[in-house]
């Protein structure tokens, strides 16, 4: 945690109208996608370990793409739309809570990127502590 966060002067409410419009629709993106193609697919698949194998693999084949889809959607829906509706909402003015985790080039820059609001604090706080309190000056 930090002493003292940057505050922005105002709050926009046409800005957090449109927000809130938005996260609402990809709301209902999501649901759709969920009732449309994902529940589908699981009930009307068999248990899987009791079936056909290869049944078992068009199962998960059929639904990595919704799956997919759903999940962008709630990244959006959570980390761009939500959190900066709570940030406006409450005047604060630092937004960086993620970074350009699509270019990542390694599983580790990728973890270190999408979720900056876990990942920052777990650094200045945990990480830093614990390096400069067991690791010698030296290194």
């Amino acid at each position: 945690m930090q002493p003292s966060y940057p505050r922005t002067a105002f709050i926009r409410k046409g800005w957090v109208t449109r927000q809130l419009l938005k996260c609402v629709v990809f709301t209902g993106l999501m649901g759709f996608i969920i009732e449309q193609y994902i529940n589908p697919i699981v009930q009307n698949s068999k248990h899987p370990l009791k079936g056909n194998f290869l049944d078992a693999i068009e199962r998960v084949l059929k639904l990595s793409v919704p799956t997919l889809y759903v999940w962008l959607c709630m990244f959006y829906s959570f980390f761009h739309l939500w959190l900066n509706i709570l940030a406006e909402l409450l005047r604060f003015g630092d937004r960086e809570f993620y970074k350009d985790w699509w270019n990542a080039k390694t599983v580790e820059e990728y973890w270190r990127m999408w979720n900056m609001v876990i990942f920052s604090p777990i650094l200045k706080n945990s990480y830093s502590g614990l390096t400069g309190n067991f690791l010698p000056a030296d290194r």
